[in-house]
């Protein structure tokens, strides 16, 4: 009997799928093929908007822009929102002492900036350091304050990424939100979570990592709640994909590689997570499983940028990380309380305290253990490669066991 050469809906559906991914690797090839070349050294002109507030040091200052780390004249002042034209010599990724022109100013992000500036500025009239600096880190993007004995503590622990604008910190507001999908209609919980990340977006100042981060979240999260997680990585892959095709550099970008690893994690490994921990009360159980989806893909990517790593991560984390979603959503109460209720907001802010003060005495207790803090050269690849064959040999495994025992 001659077998049917008519190729299942299954078989056609797998090839149109290779055939798609293909045409779209070759196209993304060809557009990185014929990018201009980047100024790697040499003579350079750059116009570009300030994001960021310049530190002064005696008669220089110091600010990147466009990528670029720039030195500069105290002198001349400049400001967050400025539109700059800057000349001079790059030399290994620095431009020393160039010319600098402001040629027009960004409004509504002077806007922004300054709106930030005063609800950080309530933070730390209610707060003692550091205290103050961590939460400002976490609901305002605002790490620029952070002690550095604190900082370093964050880093031997693997939780700096708490106070980095990425996926980690938008996920954790929408998650939050549209987890109350659980007690209110999907489609409410839906715009609830999509206006949450808009509003984290504006808050933290609208930087290009957070809007990318916002975008990503807001498609992944909307087809989450919507009960399409499969759909969710496609539209995940989808953004990521049109990023890279318009900015083929963005790659690069630590942002970027956040902003998509830790909404992935949250996508695929939150509900076996939670199932995990679901004999823990559900608010705690809900957010440690959140929090430790989005850690878990961005752990190395971390270690690979800042040239760290701590064998005791995954259980410094796992004690310490659920107190961010509530720090986050008690922070965003307290910021709106300062503006409306004053009394209330001190109120919140003795809770807040609690908090965050269990945070940096967790921190501080843990990055105490010297032993099991290994340091390596900022980009070596072998930790971040041997993390994720790890996870996934472990996902491999825990997937074919169950498959055993279902049968």
């Amino acid at each position: 009997m001659k077998k049917s050469k008519t190729k299942s809906p299954f078989t056609r559906y797998k090839l149109n799928l290779v055939l798609m991914a293909l045409a779209a690797f070759t196209f993304l090839s060809w557009r990185i093929y014929f990018l201009p070349e980047t100024t790697r050294e040499g003579p350079i002109k750059i116009r570009h908007t300030l994001l960021q507030e310049p530190k002064v040091y005696d008669k220089w200052q110091y600010f990147d822009i466009d990528g670029y780390d720039v030195k500069a004249s105290s002198s001349f002042k400049l400001s967050y929102g400025d539109r700059l034209e800057v000349a001079g010599v790059l030399k290994s990724g620095k431009i020393d002492n160039p010319k600098i022109e402001i040629v027009g100013v960004s409004r509504w992000q002077k806007t922004l900036f300054s709106a930030r500036s005063g609800l950080k500025a309530k933070i730390f009239a209610a707060l003692p350091e550091p205290q103050a600096s961590l939460l400002a880190g976490i609901v305002l993007g605002a790490k620029e304050n952070l002690p550095e004995n604190f900082g370093q503590d964050l880093r031997k622990t693997g939780t700096i990424h708490v106070v980095v604008v990425s996926g980690y910190n938008i996920s954790v507001v929408a998650g939050f939100l549209i987890g109350l999908s659980r007690f209110i209609k999907r489609g409410r919980a839906t715009i609830l979570g999509i206006v949450g990340i808009v509003f984290y977006t504006l808050l933290v100042g609208a930087e290009p990592p957070a809007v990318r981060a916002a975008i990503m979240g807001g498609l992944a999260f909307t087809a989450t709640t919507l009960g399409r997680q499969r759909f969710s990585l496609y539209a995940l892959t989808l953004s990521a994909y049109l990023m890279l095709v318009v900015k083929p550099t963005i790659i690069a970008d630590v942002g970027f590689q956040l902003s998509f690893l830790a909404t992935a994690g949250i996508i695929l490994f939150q509900e076996a997570i939670f199932a995990f921990f679901k004999f823990l009360p559900r608010p705690f159980s809900d957010d440690l499983a959140t929090t430790l989806a989005a850690q878990s893909l961005v752990v190395p990517v971390i270690f690979y940028h800042f040239g760290s790593v701590s064998a005791i991560s995954p259980v410094a984390n796992a004690a310490i990380l659920w107190l961010i979603p509530l720090a986050t959503i008690f922070g965003f109460i307290f910021l709106a309380a300062s503006l409306t209720i004053p009394l209330v907001a001190i109120l919140i802010s003795w809770l807040l305290w609690a908090l965050l003060s269990s945070f940096v005495f967790l921190v501080a207790a843990f990055a105490k253990l010297s032993f099991a803090y290994l340091t390596f050269a900022p980009g070596n690849l072998w930790p971040l490669i041997i993390y994720y064959i790890v996870l996934a040999s472990l996902v491999l495994y825990l997937k074919n066991a169950r498959m055993a025992r279902a049968q």
